[in-house]
């Protein structure tokens, strides 16, 4: 394998132009009165987030900000891996590789990357433990290039990031993540145990243990039209059944689409901007502590809107929705949640995840060593709660490598 070149994000002006245009062009549907985000991304708050992307957001400032992180591509399987590398000066440094999920990007860790690799010393004046930190675009995700055959879902995803670990020298690693970057962590920890160390997730991929009969009630329960058993439940497996079965209800016209027409989707999400952007903000609605404010009570707008600008201004929209249609119809995230996973495992939880399973149901699947939860914070922790999130990975991975 080839050395990894060195990257530099350089969009070209006419494509920050053409993005402008297409922006102050936006046909928005008139809404329905008094409904706010109950029927999806709420008029007011995108035609206004669209106009000051159209007119004030700064691309080049965040380009050069993203550009301060050293960033690298290398080809491996078939990939163009686009990826943030940076090594800590410390001598006892572990390696670390870090994955994203959807809608987010390599971006969702720009406030974790120094604080991981260089950390300040305590006020005792102990150093705090150091990463060599690694971030990768997810295949057809940002500045990774795109799998051009059907059949690249996590296990693939897994099996590229475990050969990007190698080709960089790491022969041992650690890795955390949350959302797809959950499931590809996961898997990277079941395929590769004598490489993948440990894990820290902050999304639990599992379900009540098909091999526990109290479980299997507990799965009649999340079925409707059937009574409930709930002498058979703790608090917690209650709350999870009832809150699985809302998401599912409520939440997940998303993952049905992308998981069975994304190119259907994507040619209006690759064509419209202000479309794309009403596609993703619902997601920072919706899955972030927002504590009922609004996005920007969660998210720095920029931050937002960065995130937003690289899946258009790579055109991965359509790409990274596919992901969805490879594990729908492969079944790994199914897997995922069936078979044991024997590496020294950490969770975060946080309060507005999109799903939190109990530890019971997470103990069947993984070997838990470190459970922390959390007063505040979302699905997308490490923009929400970074200084929390570095921390239990900090704590964890000091104990486990």
């Amino acid at each position: 394998m080839s050395a990894p070149i060195p990257f530099t994000i350089d969009i070209p002006e006419a494509a920050l132009q053409d993005l402008r245009e297409r922006l102050l062009k936006s046909r928005l549907p008139e809404p329905l009165e008094d409904v706010g985000w109950s029927y999806g991304t709420e008029y007011e708050y995108l035609k206004e987030l669209a106009h000051y992307w159209a007119t004030s957001f700064d691309w080049r400032k965040q380009e050069a900000y993203l550009n301060s992180f050293p960033q690298f591509k290398l080809l491996v399987n078939g990939i163009d891996l686009h990826f943030v590398h940076l090594r800590s000066a410390e001598p006892n440094a572990i390696p670390l590789i870090l994955s994203h999920g959807w809608p987010g990007t390599f971006f969702e860790f720009h406030k974790m990357f120094e604080a991981l690799a260089a950390p300040k010393p305590t006020v005792d004046g102990s150093k705090p433990q150091a990463f060599h930190v690694v971030a990768p675009s997810l295949p057809g995700y940002g500045f990774s290039s795109a799998p051009r055959r059907p059949g690249f879902g996590v296990g693939k995803i897994a099996e590229t990031f475990d050969a990007l670990m190698s080709a960089l020298g790491y022969q041992t690693y650690v890795a955390q993540g949350g959302d797809w970057g959950s499931a590809i962590t996961s898997t990277l920890a079941r395929k590769y145990p004598e490489r993948c160390r440990a894990i820290h997730i902050n999304l639990v991929f599992a379900g009540p243990c098909w091999s526990n009969p109290l479980h299997l009630l507990q799965m009649a329960n999340m079925l409707p039209g059937l009574r409930r058993f709930p002498v058979f439940l703790s608090r917690d497996e209650m709350k999870a059944v009832d809150d699985g079965a809302h998401f599912q209800e409520h939440e997940t016209g998303y993952s049905k689409i992308q998981g069975t027409k994304p190119q259907t989707l994507g040619y209006a999400l690759n064509d419209s901007p202000a479309g794309l952007l009403a596609w993703i903000v619902e997601k920072f609605h919706t899955w972030a502590d927002t504590r009922g404010e609004g996005v920007e009570s969660a998210f720095v707008r920029d931050e937002v809107l960065t995130n937003v600008a690289i899946y258009w201004l790579t055109g991965s929209i359509t790409s990274s929705t596919r992901l969805y249609h490879e594990a729908m119809h492969s079944g790994e995230v199914r897997r995922i949640s069936a078979s044991y996973c024997k590496v020294p495992t950490g969770v975060a939880v946080f309060p507005k995840e999109i799903f939190r399973a109990p530890r019971s149901w997470a103990s069947a699947v993984y070997n838990i060593q470190q459970w922390s939860v959390f007063p505040r914070g979302g699905h997308f922790a490490a923009l929400e709660a970074p200084a929390e999130l570095t921390a239990d990975v900090r704590k964890f991975f000091a104990a486990h490598h």
